[in-house]
């Protein structure tokens, strides 16, 4: 199965605008076989705001993603994106996963970092294991700094997320994530992890690229430069299936999470 990780410059400040951009590239990754495609954090609106009254204005409803969830419905793709969220009287910081059915599932990140218009984000109250069944495997969410927490990704692996996708908005301060943490969570997890990260300056914050797919070994199947680009790789979920390393039966076999003696942890 194709999987891809895209890497773009949104239009700052039009949603409308860089909407039509996604669904342009979903489209053309769907031609080319890609059966999900993967966008950045705060895509959608940006994520510079500063007051709260600016993210108000900033923030977009679902209904503002009909044009995606169109590109889905006719080509059977899958697209994870992320936005900041108008939703009653609360702005979320969401990533959305869509299907040829309609929204499959919503993650609106709870662990938010004081910065960039997350400094006036809600935190959602209610919350479940964001972890979905489509019909190319099970997909849980995580957005961003919550890289930073093993057990957000831990939880999703343990809810039998095959792929977990992580939309990010890394600049050159957050290196480490990309380069260290991305490859731990997968290999950790044994879980394809999909990171696609900005490429943008937005409010004067110069977000590094780098987004990237890892398989459930830690090899980086793709990585990207500061380019903009769509990725592609393919992969196979029988290998985040199988949560057990034998190299000789019998005599090495390393079974992590069978193993696991969560009496001893403390969290």
């Amino acid at each position: 199965m194709k999987i891809s990780v895209a890497q773009i410059h949104p239009v700052i400040g039009n949603p409308a605008q860089t909407i039509d951009k996604v669904a342009q590239l979903s489209r053309q990754a769907a031609a080319d076989g890609s059966r999900l495609i993967a966008f950045a954090e705060c895509l959608l609106t940006g994520g510079s705001f500063d007051s709260r009254e600016e993210l108000e204005q900033g923030a977009i409803s679902l209904d503002a993603l009909a044009p995606l969830l169109a590109v889905s419905a006719e080509s059977g793709i899958h697209i994870v994106v992320g936005f900041y969220e108008k939703h009653a009287d609360s702005i979320f910081n969401t990533a959305a996963l869509l299907g040829p059915q309609g929204v499959i599932g919503l993650h609106r990140k709870r662990h938010l970092p004081f910065m960039i218009g997350d400094r006036f984000t809600d935190r959602p109250e209610e919350w479940t294991p964001p972890v979905f069944n489509t019909d190319i495997g099970r997909i849980g969410l995580a957005i961003c700094y919550e890289i930073r927490f093993p057990e957000v990704i831990r939880t999703l692996a343990l809810e039998g997320a095959d792929i977990v996708v992580l939309p990010a908005a890394w600049p050159e301060q957050a290196r480490l994530l990309p380069d260290l943490f991305s490859t731990v969570r997968a290999a950790e997890n044994i879980v394809y992890f999909v990171a696609p990260n900005r490429n943008d300056l937005d409010g004067g914050m110069q977000f590094i690229g780098m987004s990237h797919i890892i398989e459930p070994s830690g090899t980086t199947l793709t990585r990207a430069g500061l380019e903009d680009g769509v990725f592609s790789v393919e992969i196979d979920l029988a290998k985040a299936r199988n949560k057990s390393l034998i190299r000789d039966p019998g005599v090495f076999e390393i079974h992590p999470f069978r193993d696991r003696l969560p009496e001893t942890y403390r969290l």
